[in-house]
């Protein structure tokens, strides 16, 4: 007869099997559903730059797959199998699996906005120069290598593997539904106070001075009002990053940020100099002549006094 976790480990399997290839389904039907009723409010869309962040997304959601089969799964189990508690499987865990992953959703984008060379390749996501849900997979082909380690650890805690997966298929829908075009959903501001919307996300999207480097939680919006990076939609954001890029070109939004990093760093001559171009925020200058958005945004409040 079988224990109880046992059931519990293959209902668990079972959930893992068929949620991720039933939500990117979901997830496509989502974006075509979008496309028609774009069509038919009349919105015009950049078809060329809508099919470069497909692209984008069958890269990054290709490998992560094969990843994951090859390397990561095989982490989580063995981290799992040295869990340091035995947490179980009882709601409060699923909770716990939630926050936790919610959170360290929280740190790891924060760190690929204020980290050079991690925006090097979160650059590509915020290439596009419109908000709909194609732009929510548009995205660096990289991803699979730096973003796991954020999140794995809780293996080693005592969250189950297929836990951890369950968790992550159903938050990153959420994270989709985050990119909606503006004329689909408006302002929700009594969710804003609780969960990262979509006006909520659009602001994080914008490259306006006063949106630049926040909003970066994925469900709940309560990480950047408690850690400071919290901010509400003022005016309507302007899409895309500071430098523009290509939007429809795949090759230039995927290496051209690493690239140009590269030869500044080649151009350095002191090697201190070299490691922080590559670890100090974006607009980092070894002159002092920075263009970071936390100067930025100094610079332009201080001309608004």
């Amino acid at each position: 007869m079988q224990s109880q976790i046992e059931q519990q480990l293959e209902r668990l399997d079972v959930l893992a099997q068929t949620l991720q290839p039933g939500l990117i389904a979901l997830v496509i039907a989502m974006i075509v559903a979008e496309i028609v009723l774009l069509k038919f409010k009349g919105q015009k869309l950049n078809h060329k730059s809508g099919a470069v962040s497909l692209l984008s997304g069958l890269f990054v959601f290709g490998l992560e797959a094969l990843a994951d089969v090859v390397f990561y799964f095989s982490v989580c189990y063995w981290l799992y199998h040295h869990r340091l508690m035995e947490l179980g499987f009882g709601w409060h865990i699923w909770l716990l699996c939630f926050v936790l992953y919610d959170l360290m959703f929280y740190v790891s984008h924060r760190l690929q906005h204020e980290v050079r060379l991690l925006w090097c390749f979160h650059t590509a996501h915020h290439t596009t120069e419109e908000m709909r849900l194609s732009s929510a997979v548009r995205g660096s082909m990289f991803d699979f290598i730096y973003n796991p380690p954020f999140f794995i650890w809780m293996c080693l805690l005592g969250i189950h593997p297929l836990m951890f997966i369950a968790v992550r298929s159903i938050s990153r829908v959420w994270g989709v539904l985050e990119h909606i075009h503006p004329s689909l959903v408006g302002k929700l501001p009594l969710l804003n106070k609780v969960l990262v919307t979509p006006d909520v996300h659009r602001v994080h999207h914008g490259k306006n001075i006063q949106y630049l480097d926040r909003n970066y939680g994925e469900i709940l919006s309560v990480w950047d009002r408690l850690f400071g990076t919290y901010e509400e939609y003022h005016e309507p954001p302007v899409y895309g990053i500071l430098k523009p890029i290509d939007a429809e070109n795949f090759f230039a939004i995927q290496f051209q940020p690493l690239k140009e990093l590269l030869q500044e760093v080649k151009r350095e001559k002191k090697l201190i100099n070299k490691i922080k171009l590559m670890l100090k925020p974006p607009g980092w200058s070894a002159d002092g002549n920075h263009t970071t958005a936390k100067t930025l945004r100094k610079h332009t409040f201080a001309r608004q006094l």
